[in-house]
C-alpha cells in the first residue's frame, strides 16, 4: 500500500473533508446536471427512476454521443458523475467523467477525440496520455485528499488492484451521504485502518432512524469478480511465495531454464517482481509492456520502479520473459523457444558448463482463474509428472512437456470470497451494488445481503 497523507490524522470524517477546496466546486460541461436518482427504501438492491436528458449545443459532443444508454451503475447517485462509463459516448447529464484505472474494460470507448473531461489518479492519467496522446482533457486526482469534482468533494484511494487504481468516496454534503465506489480492487486490512478515511466508517456505529440502524455509507458500489466461495483463494504474498519456491527448485534443477510469467496490459508487476528480486533474475520485458511499467514507475509507482531496476534491454541476458498472457500457453511456447537461442550469459544459478544448451522454460499464468478448489485434480496430475513433492498452496500445474512447465498461480488482483465478506461486513453499508453482472448476478447479491443480516462487525 501507499503511504497515506498525512493530513488526515484521525478527525472525524466530516472534517477529513473539510479542505480549502471547501467552498468551490468545478463544473466542467456547464447546464443542470440530470443524473439518475436512487431509491433509498425498500431493499438493498439500488434501482434507477427515468432520468432527465439535456442536449448540448456543442458540435463536438453531439458527434460523439452514442445511443446505446448509460446503465444506472454507472452513475453515481443524486450527482452528474460517471465512473468507467466511457462505452457510452457523451453522456447527457454527465459534467464529469471517473476513470478508476487504465484496463481495457474500464476505459474501453475512450478515443484520441473524447470532448470530455477525464478524473483520475496521476498515474491513470499518463498511462492515458501515453495511449491517446496529450490533447484529452484529463484531471489528475491526489491521493488522499479531499479533490472537488462538481461540487462534490472526493477522496480518492489506493485500490491496490494495478498501477494508478484507486477507489473513490464520495460525500455528499447537501445530504449528508457517502458512497464508495471500489473500482476493481483487492483488499487490504489497512484500507480499513487508520489514517485511511474509511477508518472513521468502521469505527462509527449506525445511526438509529425511525427505529431503524442506518449507516453513514450511504452505498458501496463493489467489484464481485469472485463473489463465489469457490474462490476463497490465498493473500498475493502466499501465492508470490510458492511461486518463487517452484521457480528456485527448477533453477536448481536445470540452471539454463528460461522462466516466462504472463501478464495482461497491466496488474502482474508485483508477482514478477517477486520472482525476480527472490531469485536475483534480469527481467526482459515486451516493447508495449516496456513502455506502461516505465511509464508508471517514473509517475509515482514504487513497485514499477523496484522492478525496472531487474529489467534489461537484451532479450537474450534475461533470464524471466514477460509475455503477453494470451502467449503463455503450450504451442506459443514451443515457438517462442524457438526464438530464444541457446544460452550465452552466466546467471546465478549456472555456469560455463551449462551455457550454450536447449533451454527449458517454466512459465507461470497468476490469475484467480487458477485457483483450484478440489486438490484432487492437481495431485493426480502432479503425481503422474513429478511425485517427489507436492505443490505449494495455490499452485497448480497445467500443462507440461519433456522441457516446457506450465503453472497457473491462484493471484488476482481481486479479492477473494472471504475478503469482500471481511470488507463489506466491517463497512455495513445501508446498500450494496455490485458492478460485475453475469449469470452468478442475482446469487451474489443474496450473498451479500446474508452478509449484512447475519454476521455482526467484528474487530481488525
Amino acid at each position: 500500500m501507499k503511504s497515506r497523507s498525512e493530513k488526515y490524522r484521525g478527525e472525524s470524517l466530516l472534517s477529513y473533508f473539510h479542505s480549502k477546496f471547501s467552498e468551490t466546486s468545478i463544473s466542467v460541461s456547464g447546464g443542470a446536471p440530470s443524473n439518475p436518482k436512487i431509491n433509498t427504501h425498500g431493499s438493498r438492491s439500488i434501482r434507477v427512476r427515468p432520468v432527465k436528458q439535456h442536449a448540448s449545443g456543442d458540435s463536438a459532443f453531439q458527434k460523439y454521443t452514442k445511443s446505446k444508454p448509460c446503465p444506472f451503475y454507472k452513475w453515481i447517485p443524486d450527482t452528474p458523475l460517471t465512473v468507467d462509463a466511457f462505452s457510452y459516448g457523451v453522456i447527457k447529464g454527465c459534467e464529469a467523467y471517473i476513470l478508476s484505472h487504465f484496463h481495457s474494460d474500464h476505459y474501453n470507448g475512450l478515443s484520441a477525440s473524447f470532448p470530455g473531461t477525464i478524473y483520475c489518479s496521476a498515474i491513470t492519467k499518463s498511462l492515458v496520455q501515453l495511449k491517446f496522446g496529450g490533447n484529452l482533457k484529463v484531471m489528475a486526482i491526489p491521493l488522499n485528499e479531499s479533490f472537488p469534482i462538481c461540487g462534490i468533494d472526493v477522496v480518492a484511494m489506493d485500490a491496490n488492484h494495478c498501477p494508478g487504481s484507486v477507489m473513490f468516496l464520495f460525500h455528499l454534503k447537501s445530504m449528508k451521504r457517502f458512497i464508495l465506489h471500489t473500482g476493481d480492487f483487492r483488499f487490504h486490512l489497512d484500507m480499513l485502518l487508520p489514517p485511511s478515511p474509511l477508518a472513521e466508517i468502521v469505527g462509527r456505529h449506525p445511526i438509529p432512524v425511525s427505529g431503524k440502524a442506518v449507516s453513514q455509507l450511504h452505498a458501496v458500489y463493489l467489484d464481485t469478480t469472485y463473489c463465489s466461495s469457490q474462490y476463497d483463494f490465498p493473500p498475493q504474498q502466499v501465492i508470490i511465495a510458492g511461486a518463487v519456491e517452484v521457480t528456485r527448485g527448477q533453477l536448481e534443477k536445470d540452471p539454463n531454464t528460461v522462466v516466462v510469467c504472463g501478464m495482461y496490459t497491466l496488474g502482474k508487476e508485483r508477482f514478477v517482481y517477486g520472482l525476480a528480486s527472490e531469485l536475483n533474475l534480469r527481467v526482459w520485458l515486451h516493447r508495449n509492456q516496456h513502455q506502461l511499467v516505465s511509464t508508471a514507475a517514473l509517475n509515482g509507482c514504487t513497485i514499477c520502479a523496484s522492478l525496472m531496476t531487474h529489467v534489461v534491454s537484451n532479450q537474450q541476458r534475461a533470464q524471466l520473459h514477460v509475455l503477453p498472457m494470451a502467449q503463455v500457453g503450450m504451442s506459443s511456447l514451443i515457438q517462442y523457444r524457438t526464438t530464444l537461442g541457446p544460452s550465452n550469459d552466466q546467471t546465478p544459478f549456472n555456469s560455463a558448463s551449462t551455457v550454450n544448451r536447449p533451454r527449458p522454460l517454466v512459465a507461470w499464468r497468476p490469475t484467480g482463474w487458477s485457483h483450484q478448489t478440489s486438490a484432487k485434480t492437481n495431485k493426480l496430475f502432479q503425481t503422474t509428472l513429478d511425485s517427489s513433492k507436492p505443490l505449494p498452496e495455490g499452485i497448480r500445474l497445467q500443462q507440461c512437456n519433456d522441457n516446457i512447465r506450465i503453472y497457473g498461480a491462484a493471484y488476482s488482483e481481486h479479492c477473494s470470497y472471504s475478503e469482500l465478506k471481511q470488507f463489506i461486513t466491517h463497512l455495513r453499508p445501508n446498500r450494496v451494488q455490485p458492478t460485475v453482472f453475469g449469470s452468478a448476478a442475482r446469487s451474489c447479491q443474496l450473498e451479500i445481503e446474508s452478509w449484512l443480516e447475519n454476521h455482526p462487525t467484528t474487530d481488525l
